[in-house]
């Protein structure tokens, strides 16, 4: 029983069991388990997850379970996956492990955990002044009311005056004295010992205020206005301050809450350039952080202007938003998305220190470098694309200078990644999502001069007919990471409205998770920050990370409130830690219900093989590496043939983004080291594969000059402390604190090997701008498409070497792949009626005047069959003449 089900217990031990004489599945060289608790990882190869073979047959994983780090319970699931050698002999990684007969424990086709730890649990929930409505689980329902105890936050006991069932497992209970909506309240059966705080859930799902949130300047320029949302506070202070280093506030106000939860006050002067903040006060109880408890000051959730994330709110007036695209915004099916960080990009620019990491050194033009070669925002525009994707650039986290330069300016390792003295980060940790990030304005300007030169960004590439989005983090917030809670704006405001919890307590994998469902101010506040940068920046559309935390109809009625028109993609993976969340289908969602486009990372993991490590290069890179067995997911991914993609804009195809390993390391000639020289072919059959398919596509910045990770470790994790604070260091994959290893290397902008360079930078780059250039052509409208494909759009040729793939788009355009380490041939080939030219070969794209073979230009005509000869490691792009 314990092997069909996959799992057994003993104590605080998990054993994952795996009897392959149980499964649809090729005979296993190696066995690894995925599941809820692994983020559902496709790292087969990762040690942790990998089973060990104990007999012919049986395979087992020995989990220490200490604390319940996995939760035994019909909330985890987990499934297996092999890698085996297919029927032909070829090597296949990967393959899902599917049970032949249906265990009892398998569920919307997963393992579940069952029969284990069912806890006895109360949910009480605060329904009316005389009503908490009880569900109970697991434990038996008493009708007798001097079996329960009802409590205030005082510890006081309060009379129940009537019990009345509902359902086998719901109660109503009718206290004798009025209860206070926004207070607490604490049910328990002593006999049980059980106790529960009774939610607000009821009062939290129906309360709603349009009205304009944060401080805004009446439309005369006579007034302004502060509001903000606190439902359970009982008083709510503002501050004002002349400068952002004032300790002492000119002037105090008192806010008054109106019906819905919204404090405000009108104050008949035009404040613009005056620094502010809050306390907010309240009860005294556990899952409350008001000022009676944290005597903080907190700041405005939607403060257009921070001084820092830690730092004063800024008041100031609403934005003109930079020109629209003339061209409009693109269709998806058209989007080529170049992902970048704002200090990554501009960090080793030639510019004056004062706008090294500022939003104005990126939209600089002229910019060059010391080969002569354009360098900057004239490099982007020349490369072609037409969406700039900007990693977070809403306020986020910082450690202060101060605190930071104290902990590592000597710090030998922390020298070397450039994070000595200043805390670089990506910035997945918002704070203020209304605000535009600090840090990247010119130190020399004022605080709020950042929303101007954020918005010339926006204009610059605009006039470029460059679309610009951002990518948002409205799933989880800089207030708890690194396993430190701070209280900034949400926790003070109400912690229990904003947030997920457990027993009162944070929940998620990230520190916290942002509450949207049954939320109707948190959703509101994800599509105001939206509306916010489009009204006031004029940008074309967002990224959304972890998008799988969102629920589905928040991010329905963000699409909705946006427009068709706007680009939106995220990532749908990563669910919620709160069961409640993940058990109801009108809020969980996945790829096959997907409310947005989404990372379909089916399509890197066919291509260049996924997320972990390279331990075999001809197994761990996909089909671009040598991996042919993945010849049939290639050409799954090509058309977008995805089963969960209706439409080829369902998905959104990339190889390698931020939080992976960089392409150039993937493809490294040793030690997962692009520093150290690159497979440039494989790499140039990558992008290839990426950017002759249908459908959006999104690029990872500094790709296209092989932009490689290497000076970091490869697998290290590395713990600092900072006043006690464990700052954590990861390896090669995920670099998101450490500066070095992501900046881009201007100075090999222009260089090839010629001139003593490690790689063929200059060509790579010009072999990514023709791709780009092709694609985004009237030529390249084969690719663009929006709606699903006929069965013969794609035309195979699938010789029976397995290295080879040959494809015809459209009958408008002819690839063909060798991915073997030896020339080859593709025979017998019949091309369309039509003049064909050679347009691409790992060298050179040239869609306009097509490229050299052999020294001289090459065309054929087609209603006849040739032979194509193939070189290792080699492509050929044919394109047919109108």
């Amino acid at each position: 029983d314990e092997y069909r089900q996959g799992y057994a217990l003993r104590n605080d031990i998990i054993y994952f069991v795996f009897d392959d004489r149980l499964y649809d599945a090729p005979a296993p060289l190696e066995v690894g388990i995925t599941g809820t608790f692994s983020q559902w990882h496709h790292n087969e190869m990762d040690t942790k997850w990998l089973l060990k073979r104990i007999d012919d047959h049986i395979w087992v994983l020995a989990y220490e379970n200490g604390k319940h780090k996995i939760h035994t319970n019909e909330h985890t699931q987990f499934k297996y996956r092999v890698n085996a050698y297919d029927e032909d002999g070829y090597f296949t990684m990967g393959i899902w492990a599917e049970p032949k007969d249906t265990p009892h424990n398998f569920r919307n086709n997963n393992f579940v955990f069952v029969g284990h730890h069912q806890a006895l649990w109360l949910k009480p929930e605060l329904r009316r002044t005389r009503g908490i409505w009880l569900t109970n689980y697991h434990c038996p329902r008493s009708l007798d009311k001097n079996d329960y105890r009802l409590t205030n936050a005082k510890q006081e006991t309060l009379d129940i005056e009537a019990l009345i069932p509902i359902e086998e497992n719901i109660t109503l209970i009718v206290p004798e004295t009025d209860l206070e909506p926004h207070k607490s309240y604490y049910l328990s059966i002593p006999s049980l010992n059980l106790m529960a705080q009774c939610s607000h859930e009821a009062m939290f799902r129906e309360l709603y205020s349009s009205k304009e949130l944060g401080a805004n300047i009446g439309f005369d320029g006579k007034n302004t206005v502060f509001r903000i949302f606190a439902p359970r506070a009982e008083a709510l202070k503002l501050y004002l301050y002349r400068k952002p280093e004032d300790e002492n506030a000119y002037a105090t106000h008192d806010l008054k809450m109106d019906d819905q939860g919204v404090w405000e006050i009108e104050i008949k002067e035009n404040l613009k350039g005056i620094y502010y903040d809050y306390t907010v006060h309240g009860e005294i109880a556990k899952g409350n952080h008001f000022y009676e408890i944290e005597p903080v000051h907190i700041s405005d959730p939607y403060a257009r202007v921070m001084t820092d994330s830690a730092g004063k709110c800024r008041i100031w007036e609403r934005e003109t938003p930079a020109e629209p695209l003339k061209i409009g915004i693109p269709k998806m099916e058209e989007v080529v998305a170049y992902e970048v960080h704002v200090q990554d990009f501009t960090e080793n620019l030639p510019v004056a220190p004062e706008l090294k990491g500022t939003f104005e050194a990126m939209c600089l033009e002229g910019l060059r470098n010391e080969k002569g070669a354009s360098v900057g925002f004239d490099y982007l525009v020349g490369l072609g694309i037409n969406v700039l994707h900007l990693m977070p650039i809403q306020e986020f986290w910082h450690y202060s200078d101060e605190e930071w330069e104290k902990s590592f300016k000597n710090d030998d390792f922390m020298q070397k990644m450039g994070v000595n003295m200043q805390n670089y980060d990506w910035g997945y940790r918002t704070t203020h999502a209304f605000a535009v990030e600090s840090r990247y304005r010119n130190p020399k300007t004022e605080h709020g001069d950042q929303r101007r030169s954020f918005k010339k960004l926006v204009q610059k590439f605009h006039e470029k007919g460059i679309a610009v989005i951002i990518d948002i983090v409205p799933n989880h917030t800089g207030e708890n990471i690194e396993g430190v809670d701070r209280t900034l704006n949400f926790n003070g405001l109400d912690k229990l409205y904003y947030y997920r919890t457990k027993n009162l307590d944070h929940i998620g994998g990230m520190g916290n998770e942002v509450k949207t469902e049954n939320r109707p101010m948190v959703q509101r506040w994800l599509i105001d920050q939206c509306k916010h940068f489009i009204e006031e920046f004029g940008i074309d559309g967002f990224r959304i990370d972890l998008a799988g935390q969102i629920d589905k109809q928040t991010l329905k009625a963000l699409v909705a409130a946006l427009g068709k028109d706007k680009i939106i993609y995220g990532e749908p993976w990563i669910g919620s830690d709160d069961p409640d969340y993940e058990n109801n289908p009108s809020w969980d969602w996945y790829k096959h219900d997907s409310p947005i486009t989404f990372f379909q990372d089916e399509f890197r993991n066919a291509i260049q093989g996924g997320t972990h490590d390279v331990y075999d290069k001809y197994r761990d890179r996909g089909y671009a590496g040598g991996n042919t067995s993945f010849r049939e997911a290639v050409k799954t991914a090509l058309a977008n043939h995805y089963a969960e993609e209706h439409q080829p804009n369902i998905g959104i195809s990339y190889l390698d983004i931020h939080d992976n390993w960089a392409l150039a390391d993937r493809f490294a000639v040793s030690e997962s080291n692009g520093m150290k020289g690159v497979e440039e072919d494989r790499y140039k059959i990558a992008i290839t594969l990426l950017l002759t398919s249908v459908g959006a596509v999104v690029l990872h910045g500094g790709s296209e000059i092989m932009r490689s990770k290497g000076i970091v470790e490869r697998q290290q994790t590395v713990k600092q402390t900072i006043n006690a604070t464990k700052i954590y260091i990861n390896g090669r994959r995920d670099t998101y604190n450490l500066k070095t290893p992501n900046l881009f290397l201007w100075e090999n902008v222009g260089k090839n090997q010629t001139d003593g360079a490690v790689s063929n930078f200059q060509e790579m780059y010009e072999f990514w701008q023709g791709l780009i250039k092709f694609r985004l052509s009237p030529k390249g409208k084969v690719f663009r498409q929006s709606e699903r494909l006929s069965g013969d759009y794609y035309r195979w040729i699938e010789p029976e070497n397995r290295n080879l793939l040959g494809y015809f788009i459209d009958n408008q355009v002819f690839v063909m792949i060798n991915v073997g380490d030896y020339e080859d041939q593709f025979h017998h080939i019949w091309l369309p009626e039509g003049k064909w030219h050679l347009i691409g070969t790992n060298q050179k794209i040239d869609h306009l005047k097509g490229v050299e073979n052999n020294g001289k230009l090459e065309a054929i005509f087609g209603e006849k069959h040739h032979n194509f000869p193939i070189p290792a490691c080699g492509l050929r792009i044919w394109l047919k003449e109108e």
